[in-house]
């Protein structure tokens, strides 16, 4: 789930300057693996890596199956570098297959993901697809300074996935014509018998951020279990598999209350003025969707794919990617545009559940998606 493009495109917290400029300055180097930069971090177009990854011809990377990243990005990149892109949009799962079966056949295709985190780090890092970011990005991207908190946004233990991205999920909606002004402040507010049976979510068994917020009850000692039980069992949630569907329900009346939805879908309907408002309750997740970036261990364009890993952590790239996506960058000098809603944008005085943490992606998850299931049945 992604925040609306419409509202949380990113703009560069500094003089507008040309793509190319913003990956320029700076000095080079003799040696193409030894990646110098300039202050945004982006690699200059003189580095002898541009020209080494030129002679590789092109780089593959597979994002999103958005058409505006497919559309900018890699325009983008080859504007900036000279150097062409096929890009592959696919879901985390689908391709996480295609890579499985070419890897048994000693087929190594893709250089660069961007993917998210469940499949990061369940699959691709699990079975150790991946190579450390620190052997491929330059010394200031890899400086605290520039990343918000002041700390490189890894998530594994190992540096090889880098959080580009990250955005509060999206919390609840409601039918304003059938809830009132300040009649849910909080999660519990959800268990009156009022609105048994009336409250419509994605399904949380499924492969998604649904079940996020099952962990975020759970890690919560003031929700825990019982909170789980009373609100996926007892209120009788009606359970969907599609978000846009789902906000045409709360829009239309079927349902006043809806969780889980996507953020671009309910953006849609607010923009089209439909009854439709964003809750923003007592608990909050922060997470990423497609936003982690990674690298092959086996790259067959390693400079082209080190090239395009760099430029997607470096000011100028990591604004191209956010606002195609229409997320939020970890990067401080890449900032929300100005009528981005406070709330979708982390701020470091709230406490958040990180539902991009190495400790979440890589247990909490499927422990979360259990106990629902061991609530409402396996579906």
């Amino acid at each position: 789930m992604t925040p609306g493009r419409w509202r949380a495109r990113v703009i560069v917290a500094v003089v507008a300057v040309s793509l190319t400029a913003a990956c320029g300055g700076g000095g080079g180097s003799d040696d193409p693996g030894a990646v110098a930069s300039g202050g945004s971090g982006c690699i200059p177009a003189s580095d002898p890596l541009v020209a080494a990854a030129r002679q590789e011809g092109t780089v593959v990377m597979s994002g999103p199956p958005d058409a505006n990243v497919r559309q900018k990005l890699p325009a983008a990149f080859e504007e900036a570098y000279g150097v062409p892109v096929d890009y592959i949009g696919t879901g985390g799962s689908d391709n996480a297959a295609r890579l499985r079966s070419e890897r048994q056949a000693g087929i190594y295709s893709q250089d660069v993901f961007l993917g998210g985190g469940e499949t990061m780090a369940n699959t691709y890092a699990a079975s150790n697809w991946l190579a450390p970011l620190t052997d491929v990005l330059p010394a200031d991207t890899l400086a605290g300074a520039q990343w918000r908190g002041g700390k490189v946004p890894f998530v594994d233990p190992n540096s090889r996935i880098l959080k580009i991205s990250e955005y509060v999920a999206l919390p609840l909606v409601i039918n304003t014509d059938l809830v009132k002004p300040g009649e849910i402040s909080t999660w519990k507010d959800l268990l009156d018998p009022k609105w048994r049976g009336k409250i419509a979510m994605i399904d949380p068994r499924r492969s998604g951020g649904a079940v996020y917020n099952v962990g975020m009850f759970l890690a919560d000692a003031g929700y825990g279990e019982s909170f789980v039980q009373q609100l996926y069992h007892d209120q009788q949630p009606v359970l969907l598999t599609e978000s846009r569907q789902g906000v045409d329900d709360v829009a239309r009346g079927k349902y006043p209350i809806g969780i889980a939805f996507g953020q671009a879908d309910v953006d849609t309907a607010m923009a089209d003025k439909l009854p439709i408002e964003v809750v923003v309750p007592d608990l909050l997740q922060v997470t990423s969707g497609f936003g982690f970036l990674a690298v092959a261990d086996k790259m067959p364009h390693p400079n082209a794919g080190k090239l395009l890993a760099s430029w997607l952590a470096c000011q100028g790239g990591n604004a191209v990617w956010n606002d195609a996506y229409g997320s939020i960058s970890t990067r401080t000098d890449v900032t929300p545009a100005a009528d981005t809603p406070k709330w979708q944008v982390p701020d470091p005085a709230v406490k958040y559940f990180n539902a991009s943490s190495w400790e979440f992606l890589s247990g909490g998850r499927n422990a979360a998606t259990e106990k629902v299931k061991s609530v409402i049945g396996a579906g």
